[in-house]
């Protein structure tokens, strides 16, 4: 495989991982598949986002609403293991969404979670106004 593929292929996918201490997993196109034999290893769940352009805050947006939604699957073992744990979640969450933004490294994208992270409605809709 040529370097351009495997380039193109990188910005067409990112994956949420989590280290979760508790059952294995891996995902093959955003389903979750658990093998309870093995312990300790990373929850994954692929996100595809060729079909979004992320120059513009309706790709941003719905991007970002892919992550949450895959940072939330393979965080959800924490939550269920034992009442409680809402914090843990939380942070749980909020690192694979950041990491996922991070690895997707588009700016509109880092804008847009930023603001959102901070609560800043009026920004998020100024930048939805300027995109």
């Amino acid at each position: 495989m040529n370097t351009t593929m495997v380039t193109t292929a990188r910005a067409m996918t990112v994956c949420i991982a989590a280290a979760l201490g508790c059952n294995a997993a891996e995902t093959f196109a955003g389903s979750l598949s658990y093998d309870e034999t093995v312990a300790g290893t990373s929850l994954k769940y692929v996100v595809q986002f060729s079909d979004l352009d992320l120059s513009r805050i309706e790709g941003a947006t719905a991007l970002y609403g892919r992550l949450r939604y895959a940072a939330r699957m393979v965080c959800e073992p924490i939550q269920s293991q034992q009442l409680g744990l809402a914090e843990k979640y939380r942070a749980c969450v909020d690192k694979a969404i950041a990491d996922a933004v991070a690895s997707v490294n588009r700016p509109l994208l880092s804008q847009y979670l930023q603001l959102h992270t901070k609560g800043d409605r009026a920004g998020l809709l100024q930048l939805a106004k300027a995109h």
